[in-house]
């Protein structure tokens, strides 16, 4: 595509810098190269592709890591044992021509190649002020070395700069065009998943950077002109090779390979380009192993980069993993780029994001399922839409690479375990292994999409399929091990397969593959859900892998109770630890009085309770009712206080939460029925004016006021009918429940009605209304409504068209949480037992006989009726809530009840915004804040507006941070900047625009109308014109 732009004509020279590095593709067709300019005279220039400007998000950081570190002397970073070798990391030593070896780089053209029609490749990449400095300086350098020379090859490929990881430039030569016409050498570089399964039992790692790289490889003579490369400071051909050529890395690991081919055998040396790993296992054999590999690189007249290698480390920095005794991480630098990755907004950037990802994929659980809206985005014709499922797997994906896996490094002379799995869409499978400790550990993790072919097998086709899948990808560690392999799987039939039966023909290929592997074979005994590929995990029992391996691992750290508990009770006694026989192991995992013990960890601690309180099924529940989740699962001392203060330090709560104490008439409980039958006696009422989601706008809500204290909600509309109140109590509650004997209501149109008292009449049923204009009459569903108003306002703000579907876990959230009155959750008093912790670690499980489940179940029930007595009589003595003084310097909440926020709906704006900081005491109760510029209210407020904003260690900086604050609306127009418009929707007859907000995170985007974006037209029309709409 060509750009004109008019130029003022000047009479001296006219410099033209344009340094584009990703084009605006609603300006610019991105794969166009060529920029006309048309001034009086016409100056024709060439711009390069935004694919080789871009630099590496990666890079970015490590440049910005590395750029306050003080430079060492070659004394300082060379120890002792390797200084006789000091040449060898001499740089002004390796500036030397290399000699001509038998790896001299040739390029030979293809048959059908004609250079003479296709090396017309003469154009010249606009270079930066900076860029033409280093150009002078490569040059003259490289010309005085004699790594170029000067040309007059009928070729010309392009030059540039990329910048290399320590922030210095590195010079390119574009030879594509070259490439093309190059016979391509099929000399294999190693798998780097393949040379760290080599450094199993290595303790002690040293690292070796080759300087200069590929110029220590001359081009074959003769062949020197094809490479010659063009610049605006005239035609070079390189004597060396430079980095572009397409065989330039087969070369030089070709050449590395040969050079170290004895200490590559020996199994103590792994080489991947020009960089060596040299490992052991003890310190001497370590030294004398380094001085080899430095002797022979002094004897073929190679150098190292000393700055770059790193001598006797128990951890190294290796092919973008961290390298440890037995286990290997990933790169926290590429963990620093992935959370700072923004989302993609073009085809291109997907695959920027999902290329990176696949480097790492051995480390994360289910990656295929995790990232198939995303692949999906990469198919041919397939327009880009970021959905809500795009963003989903995008965070998800980030989450699991910042989780930061560990995996141990396979030892081929050990037995292994492997766990297959198989949903719907993908295989998954992890590779584990015993380690020290006598506990398996994950070696490597698969996951693989199905074709559409495969989808229509049957589930024990698909089975089999992912034990096929796994062993195909760890064939070379199964196959011929002198221990028989087992495999755990989650579908019976499995075991089958190997013995004598009919079988089809894709069955019987799988058999005989199987049948070359000494297996061992599990079927439907498999509770450890490693790779869990089922479905939906929300209420369904999921073992958290990676929490499980974190509190192992803490466990051996806390020697005190491992070697009590080993002991039992031989040694003195130790009250803190209980009797030794409250204790017992599942699986590596301690438990005391059957409930996981947590060692000392406050990041475990904070995980843990991040788990049970802040995920939408658990509803941010209060300090209570989160101990109650947690300690149905787990243990350790101090818990009840540490959860005190991490509740108490929880933004999400403090800006969002009803003031329960507040200084008014308390909640006025109804009386116990008597009837220990959930269900008998219920109460409803309904939240309105909620934004419309899937056609409703309101809530149905219905609460066993009795007995359980279980809650039912149902999306509905504000204008129900008695007639349409009465379905869904039919669907949603009777059809469950039974019907009951009595329905408390307040005084709505709906229940007032003649229709929906005879309806109810006609079944035999009471109907209750509850005091006028008092819904405190009415207490439990008042404090049902504040919660589930709570709920929505902390998930559903943001995308207020989702709370509909959000219900289900809204009222799950509500049924298993430990009610205040009855001390059971309304799940136990309804079933008879509690749902399954929230990531369990524990892989046995904890029901008890249906027996014993019925006489609890009759017991707990009857015990409500003491339960409210005693609610009643509590209420009746609590106190109002004292004011808490504030000072100069607090920070506060402040209550939204006066602004006027740019929210869709009144009812999911949050109570407080905040923090602010009182800057001055004007008085007993009057304070001024220090509110945001854009804020166009008076900054002075009364002490009941406010709140103290608390922040705990407990709760951590890393968690719920304060919600980013709205702009109140002003007469002088404070807005939100639009960055983006990411995608678009129809709604009825018109259309919905998904916004990205200057400024804010991604959770912040929404959902607005066109009327919304008056003040951003340019991004709108942009963004119409690349998806052609009107």
């Amino acid at each position: 595509m060509l750009w004109n732009f008019p130029v003022k004509p000047l009479n001296q020279d006219l410099v033209v810098s344009f340094v584009r590095a990703i084009p605006d593709e609603d300006d610019a067709d991105p794969d166009s190269e060529r920029l006309t300019f048309n001034p009086s005279r016409a100056i024709e220039l060439w711009y390069r592709k935004k694919k080789i400007r871009k630099i590496n998000k990666s890079t970015e950081i490590a440049i910005a890591a590395k750029k306050d570190q003080k430079e060492k002397t070659l004394d300082e970073i060379l120890p002792d044992f390797v200084k006789d070798y000091r040449q060898v990391f001499e740089k002004k030593a390796a500036s030397r021509f290399p000699p001509s070896r038998p790896w001299d780089h040739a390029i030979e053209f293809k048959k059908d190649f004609d250079h003479h029609t296709k090396g017309s490749w003469r154009k010249i990449y606009p270079l930066t002020y900076t860029e033409r400095i280093e150009l002078d300086k490569f040059i003259a350098e490289n010309l005085e070395k004699g790594y170029i020379r000067k040309s007059k090859s009928p070729l010309a490929s392009p030059f540039f700069f990329v910048t290399k990881k320590d922030g210095s430039l590195r010079p390119v030569q574009d030879y594509r065009a070259l490439n093309e016409g190059t016979i391509k050498n099929a000399y294999p570089l190693p798998l780097i998943s393949d040379i760290i399964d080599r450094l199993k039992g290595a303790t002690i790692f040293t690292k070796l950077d080759v300087r200069a790289g590929y110029n220590n490889v001359r081009i074959k003579e003769g062949d020197e002109w094809k490479a010659a490369f063009i610049t605006p400071s005239g035609l070079f051909e390189p004597t060396v090779m430079f980095f572009g050529l397409c065989n330039a890395p087969a070369t030089f690991q070709n050449m590395m390979n040969d050079l170290f081919r004895d200490m590559l055998q020996e199994g103590w040396m792994v080489i991947y380009m020009d960089d060596i790993l040299i490992f052991s296992d003890n310190v001497e054999d370590h030294h004398e192993r380094t001085r080899r590999a430095l002797q022979r690189l002094k004897d073929s007249d190679l150098f190292l980069k000393a700055e770059k290698c790193e001598f006797d480390r128990q951890e190294v920095e290796f092919l973008g993993s961290i390298i440890r005794p037995g286990v290997v991480a990933m790169d926290p630098v590429k963990l620093k780029a992935i959370i700072e990755w923004e989302p993609p907004k073009t085809v291109k950037q997907v695959q920027a994001f999902l290329g990176f990802g696949n480097f790492y994929r051995r480390f994360i659980r289910d990656y295929s399922k995790i990232v198939r809206p995303l692949t999906e985005l990469t198919k041919k014709d397939q327009p880009f839409l970021w959905t809500p499922d795009c963003q989903k797997a995008f965070e998800t994906l980030k989450k699991r690479f910042t989780e930061e896996p560990i995996l141990q490094i396979p030892d081929p002379e050990k037995p292994f375990q492997i766990e297959c799995d198989a949903s719907k869409v993908a295989t998954g499978a992890v590779l584990r292994q015993q380690g020290e400790d006598g506990l398996w550990h994950p070696c490597a993790y698969l996951s693989k999409s199905f074709t559409p072919a495969e989808r229509n097998y049957q589930i024990y086709d698909r089975e089999l399929l992912a034990i096929v899948r796994a062993l195909e990808a760890w064939r070379h560690f199964l196959q011929g091990s002198p221990h028989p392999t087992e495999i755990l799987s989650d579908h019976k039939n499995l075991t089958y397969f190997r013995t004598a039966q009919k079988l089809n023909r894709r069955q019987a290929r799988w058999h005989l593959f199987l049948s070359e592997f000494n297996i061992g074979m599990t079927g439907g005994e498999n509770d450890n859900k490693d790779v869990v590929l089922l479905g939906p995990e929300l209420f369904a029992k999921a073992v958290n892998v990676e929490l499980q391996e974190r509190i192992r691992d803490s466990k051996l750290r806390d020697n005190s109770v491992v070697e009590y508990i080993t002991l039992k009770g031989k040694a003195t006694k130790r009250p803190e630890f209980g009797k030794p026989e409250d204790w017992s192991d599942d699986d590596g995992i301690l438990l005391y009085k059957n409930r996981v013990y947590v060692p000392p960890d406050n990041q475990l601690y904070r995980d843990i309770v991040k788990m049970h309180h802040d995920a939408p099924i658990m509803g941010h529940p209060g300090v209570q009712k989160t101990y109650d989740l947690v300690k149905r699962e787990y243990m350790w001392p101090g818990m009840r206080k540490f959860i005190v203060q991490y509740v108490k330090g929880c933004a999400a709560c403090q800006t969002n939460k009803v003031n329960t104490h507040p200084i008014k008439p308390g909640l006025i409980p109804i009386q116990h029925s008597g009837d220990t039958r959930p269900f008998r006696t219920i109460t409803m009422d309904y939240i309105t004016d909620l934004p419309e989601s899937d056609g409703f706008n309101a809530v149905q809500v219905v609460v066993d006021h009795d007995v359980s204290k279980a809650a039912v909600f149902s999306p509905c509309t504000k204008n129900i009918t008695a007639e349409g109140a009465m379905d869904i109590l039919q669907r949603d509650v009777y059809r469950r429940f039974g019907l009951p004997a009595k329905v408390i209501s307040d005084r709505g149109p709906q229940f007032i009605s003649k229709a929906f008292k005879e309806l109810h009449n006609s079944l035999g049923i009471e109907t209750a209304l509850s005091t006028a204009y008092h819904p405190q009459t009415d207490g439990e569903t008042e404090r049902v409504n504040q919660e589930l108003d709570l709920a929505l306002r902390l998930y559903c703000a943001n995308n207020p068209e989702n709370w509909a579907r959000l219900l289900p876990q809204f009222e799950f959230a509500h049924n298993q949480r430990t009610h205040s009155v009855t001390g059971k959750s309304p799940f136990e008093l309804l079933y008879g037992f509690q749902p399954e912790a929230a990531g369990t670690v524990r892989t046995t499980p904890k029901h008890p006989s249906t027996e014993q489940r019925l006489q609890s179940l009759r017991e707990a029930r009857e015990n409500t009726i003491a339960a409210h007595a005693q609610a009643a009589a509590a209420m009746s003595r609590r106190l109002p809530a004292a004011q808490v003084p504030l000072k100069l310097g607090d920070k506060v909440l402040l209550d939204t009840k006066n602004l006027r926020l740019p929210y869709v709906s009144r009812k999911l704006i949050p109570k407080r915004v905040g923090p602010f900081t009182i800057v001055k005491v004007l008085g007993p109760v009057t304070f001024k804040l220090k509110l945001p510029e854009k804020w166009k209210i008076h900054p002075v407020f009364h002490a009941a507006l406010l709140t103290p904003y608390h922040t705990t260690k407990e709760h951590g900086p890393d968690y719920v941070r304060p919600p980013p604050i709205p702009t109140p609306e002003s007469t002088e127009g404070a807005e939100w900047e639009v960055e983006a418009i990411l995608s678009h929707r129809t709604r009825g007859t018109r259309k919905q625009y998904l916004v990205a907000w200057k400024g804010w995170p991604a959770s912040e985007n929404s959902w607005e109308p066109e009327k919304h974006l008056k003040n951003a037209q340019s991004v709108l029309r942009n963004y119409k014109k690349r998806h052609k709409l009107s």
